[in-house]
């Protein structure tokens, strides 16, 4: 008889207040699993607000805020971050090369301020904006559309831009607005997810739902954005963009696995993959070599704006 020694680690059981919420949650996809899709699509598009750090209200405040206004009538705040004028009431200035700053799913625009004083002392304008239902901005739900949406109409306000640096979720919608015609010179994603599908399939299965469920919410959501999934799946969409791209993505990442990143990097041509340690999914946002590694990603961009 042959030994085998398994090195694979034992599955984990769940703290117990997950566990009685999937025996809970299991018991309604049994009584009603149409129920159990809608309330996992409600759960879906529900981002969750956290307390403001010190540090990110420190950068908030360095920055000058303004609303602006969306099609939609609701009113999100944009936060923008210039080096000081050299004077008063010069007009001659050549204007900045832009670079927005995209949060993710239950983020806000204070998680990305730490890029901020590096860019602007780059001599970049820095732009970020708290999406509908993050931060400071009114609203209850969100979506990847909805990001994708917001990130395209926040753009187009500003014109066009040099680079843009996105989060998590924020990466997914840059990548489909990219996709669409979004003018952007250059691109840092981190922690960028590229299948929707299999991402709802994971936070179904964290609740303890099947896969019917799953693909009962998917459904619904799907006709609530009128925009299937397939259609916004990154590896698909990078196959057609062609702007220098830095992807970075941590080993440690346990919302967004490392080997999306990677997949998203090897689908686009001319991307550039960095796989940091330990950092996770939050703190590769003020990571300093992380910070410094997309400055000089995006600084060409100032050199290329002025000349023209």
């Amino acid at each position: 008889m042959v030994s085998v020694t398994s090195n694979a680690r034992p599955k984990r059981r769940p703290p117990p207040a997950l566990a009685v919420l999937q025996r809970a949650l299991g018991v309604l996809e049994a009584i009603s699993p149409a129920a159990a899709s809608l309330l996992l699509a409600t759960l879906f598009t529900r981002p969750r607000r956290q307390k403001l750090p010190k540090r990110e209200r420190d950068w908030l405040l360095a920055a000058a805020a303004r609303p602006l206004r969306m099609k939609s009538g609701v009113e999100i705040p944009l936060y923008e971050w210039r080096a000081t004028p050299r004077g008063h009431g010069v007009l001659d200035e050549a204007p900045l090369p832009t670079i927005l700053l995209a949060h993710g799913m239950s983020g806000r625009a204070g998680q990305l301020g730490g890029f901020a004083a590096p860019l602007v002392k780059a001599g970049f304008r820095v732009v970020a904006f708290d999406a509908p239902g993050h931060g400071a901005a009114p609203g209850r739900r969100s979506s990847l559309p909805e990001m994708l949406w917001v990130t395209e109409e926040v753009a187009a306000h500003l014109g066009p831009l040099a680079g843009i640096i996105a989060h998590s979720n924020g990466a997914a919608a840059t990548v489909a607005a990219l996709s669409r015609g979004l003018r952007v010179r250059r691109v840092a994603l981190l922690a960028p997810p590229t299948d929707l599908a299999a991402y709802l399939g994971k936070i179904a299965r964290l609740l303890g739902f099947g896969p019917k469920v799953a693909k009962g919410a998917q459904t619904l959501l799907e006709k609530r954005y009128g925009l299937p999934f397939d259609a916004l799946r990154g590896t698909d969409l990078a196959r057609g963009l062609a702007q220098p791209s830095l992807i970075v993505h941590d080993n440690a990442d346990r919302v967004v696995p490392t080997s999306e990143g990677r997949a998203l990097a090897d689908s686009w041509p001319g991307a550039r993959l960095h796989v940091t340690a330990g950092l996770g999914h939050g703190k590769i946002l003020r990571d300093d070599s992380v910070i410094a590694r997309v400055v000089e990603h995006l600084t060409p961009e100032v050199a290329s704006v002025e000349e023209e």
